[in-house]
């Protein structure tokens, strides 16, 4: 898998036209970047796939990493969200919820599917989920959007369309990447957890800022490493859920993204895990995001 530098494609509308529908993740550097394909549209459902490669897999478990199936997830809402819109205008997640039911088996290509099930003039509502081949569903998502607002609190009289990229986004090479965590570009230091900005992280190509799947896998792998340094064995994420309250604008010379655990706390059925993840932009009031993980099958406190 291979993605080429240069300069993305403007979106020339809100909405994804049908007869550009194929080119829609090649819009977007994180989508470009891990090799999502668009399949197709109807009703207000999109369809993406995302073919087994290196640089989406998790190692350990032999197929797609669980995160790039959630980062694809939320990718997808939006698709559809946009897809069902009549008139084109900007959107922003408001809150994503993911639960994980399986794994991916090894070295299989998954699929996403994405509806929008209601739209109000200011909201929209997306249900999701990821198969592959057939069975049961790995994972299953929900969403809202506000509709009018683009990631960042930008309204609608503040965009302007046709909306094109703040600049030139370079992906470049993430074929030498060995899997999703390189992809990333994660690094834990102690207790912090590190995302350096890479342009192939970017999903609001306006902005630019951080896509949200990226910032939800940063969240998980926080997630994961407490809930493995508590129990002291390997754990999975079972779901998870996560309120974006601003955009995670970025630049390449700006500080990278830091995660710091601030509670944890033992249930009857599993841990609950909050973070306070600050996004370091040298502006007066740093970007937040919370996020409530309940891990599966862990002694309680």
């Amino acid at each position: 898998m291979r993605a080429d530098a240069g300069t993305l494609a403007p979106r020339e509308q809100a909405a994804i036209p049908p007869e550009r529908s194929a080119a829609h993740p090649l819009m977007v550097p994180f989508t470009r970047a891990v090799g999502a394909h668009w399949i197709g549209a109807r009703d207000g459902s999109v369809e993406l796939g995302l073919p087994y490669a290196r640089p989406v897999r998790d190692p350990d478990r032999g197929g797609i990493d669980d995160r790039a199936i959630m980062a694809l997830l939320d990718h997808a809402c939006g698709a559809a969200v946009y897809a069902s819109l009549k008139h084109p205008a900007p959107i922003a997640t408001l809150d994503l919820r993911v639960a994980f039911q399986r794994a991916a088996p090894a070295t299989t290509d998954i699929v996403v599917t994405a509806h929008t099930s209601h739209v109000t003039p200011t909201a929209a509502f997306v249900s999701a989920a990821a198969h592959a081949g057939a069975g049961a569903a790995l994972a299953t998502a929900s969403a809202t959007f506000i509709i009018g607002a683009a990631p960042g609190g930008e309204r609608d009289a503040d965009v302007a369309l046709p909306w094109k990229p703040a600049r030139a986004f370079d992906v470049g090479d993430v074929a030498s990447l060995d899997s999703f965590e390189e992809f990333l570009g994660l690094v834990r230091d102690g207790s912090h957890m590190h995302m350096p900005f890479a342009d192939r992280l970017i999903g609001a190509v306006m902005l630019p800022a951080l896509h949200g799947g990226a910032v939800a896998s940063l969240l998980a792998s926080a997630a994961h490493s407490l809930a493995a340094a508590a129990s002291g064995r390997s754990e999975h994420l079972a779901s998870i859920s996560v309120q974006y309250l601003r955009a995670g604008r970025a630049e390449a010379n700006r500080d990278p993204l830091v995660l710091r655990k601030f509670t944890f706390k033992g249930l009857e059925h599993g841990l609950i895990l909050r973070f306070l993840a600050v996004l370091l932009l040298n502006a007066p009031i740093p970007d937040m995001l919370d996020i409530a993980v309940p891990m599966a099958g862990l002694a309680t406190a």
